[in-house]
């Protein structure tokens, strides 16, 4: 199945590492400061939140649960993350896959709660997520999935845009403009090596095996998020490529996007972005881009809403983007959906130790086609509670 092939292939580390990766000067965990598929059936709303459930915000959830998992998925020999409780393969340290959740969890609670804490957390992960890079990578430099990884063949092009988009979710938390030369490094690695030019479309990692849908939605949401920033028209021209092609070449049902060049089902976190994408468009003064973030939001709703099952480090890149979107455009129904998945994440996902190890409906995570006991797993969770205290201390400040 795809979502196997998917995961467990970025799980693992390239067999052709070059170098040892235990002498990475990546940081260490330990010294960073705290603070930090689409057919379920319907679900009744939820009559409460987690934060009256457990009597904590969803600050507190995400914190606690952030500094939880840097006691309990560091690597203190290797000085980051592991993939999988307890590791013990040859190459036990998360991908970028695995570790973009607990990225965009820890800028999420700093944008949420500001403090010298919340940003010591975001700057020691930043500076391990930088060690990431690999200016050797052919045919242009891009960020590698494993940490140490160098000259490696096969590297993945959404990975790059959500590390991109995590970044420049570090920087809206603590004003670094280093950030954005990171997110900028990213995106030109999508842009560069990552497009078609025989047919058009982003292929999925540089081995092209496909055209996919999830380097076009966090290509395009990056794309567009550093011309907002930035003004550079080099974004613009790229993200409008992308998106005039896709709209030629890769709808699909309801005029959503399609998974991949062979499977047309529209897959949530996807779409969910590429509502961003547009919505971002829109602000920068593109009247037609505006009508298509609220028709692709409104089929989107139409779709997922009642078969939002796909697994926690999927689903809360949907729901993520979502909120942001339902807050620039002055919509309620995106945050209550996210708040019924955090009540039944709150009630279903944690297994005996506390952990949010299992899906939101309660099911193991290797139903979803995923490896059990993983970082990613658990912090895409707490990202969901991260997120959501964004939206309520944003509500509070009126």
């Amino acid at each position: 199945m795809w979502l196997a092939s998917s995961t467990v292939a970025r799980h693992l580390p390239s067999a052709l590492l070059s170098a040892c990766v235990g002498c990475c000067a990546l940081v260490s965990v330990a010294g960073a400061s705290p603070g930090v598929h689409l057919r379920s059936s319907a679900r009744q709303p939820a009559t409460a939140r987690p934060a009256a459930a457990e009597s904590q915000s969803y600050l507190q959830i995400a914190e606690a649960g952030v500094a939880r998992a840097r006691r309990l998925w560091a690597n203190p020999h290797l000085g980051w993350y592991d993939s999988v409780l307890d590791d013990r393969e040859r190459y036990p340290l998360a991908t970028i896959w695995d570790a973009t959740p607990l990225f965009e969890a820890l800028d999420a609670i700093d944008i949420a709660a500001p403090s010298i804490a919340h940003r010591a957390a975001v700057v020691a992960f930043a500076r391990g997520a930088e060690r990431y890079w690999d200016a050797t990578l052919k045919p242009v430099p891009g960020f590698a999935p494993y940490p140490g990884d160098r000259g490696q063949t096969v590297t993945w092009f959404d990975d790059n845009g959500w590390w991109g988009l995590a970044f420049l979710d570090a920087y809206r938390a603590t004003h670094i403009s280093s950030y954005v030369r990171e997110a900028e490094r990213a995106f030109t690695f999508i842009a560069d090596a990552g497009w078609n030019a025989a047919g058009g479309g982003l292929w999925w990692n540089t081995s092209h095996p496909y055209i996919a849908g999830e380097p076009l939605a966090a290509g395009s949401l990056l794309g567009a998020r550093l011309y907002q920033l930035t003004g550079k028209p080099f974004f613009l021209r790229q993200v409008l490529k992308f998106l005039d092609w896709a709209e030629l070449n890769f709808l699909t049902e309801r005029r959503l996007y399609m998974r991949t060049s062979f499977d047309p089902t529209p897959t949530p976190y996807i779409e969910g972005t590429l509502v961003e994408a547009h919505q971002v468009l829109c602000e920068t003064g593109d009247s037609q881009a505006c009508e298509r973030a609220a028709e692709l939001a409104n089929a989107s709703a139409e779709r997922f809403s009642d078969r939002l099952n796909m697994g926690p480090q999927f689903d809360t890149i949907y729901l993520n983007w979502m909120l942001v979107y339902g807050a620039r455009v002055n919509e309620t129904r995106w945050r209550e959906l996210a708040e019924e998945m955090a009540v039944d994440a709150q009630r279903h996902a944690r297994d005996a130790d506390g952990l949010y190890l299992r899906a939101w409906d309660g099911t193991p995570i290797t139903e979803h086609q995923a490896v059990p006991n993983m970082l990613q797993t658990d912090a895409a969770t707490l990202e969901l509670f991260a997120w959501l205290a964004v939206a309520e201390s944003q509500r509070a400040a009126g």
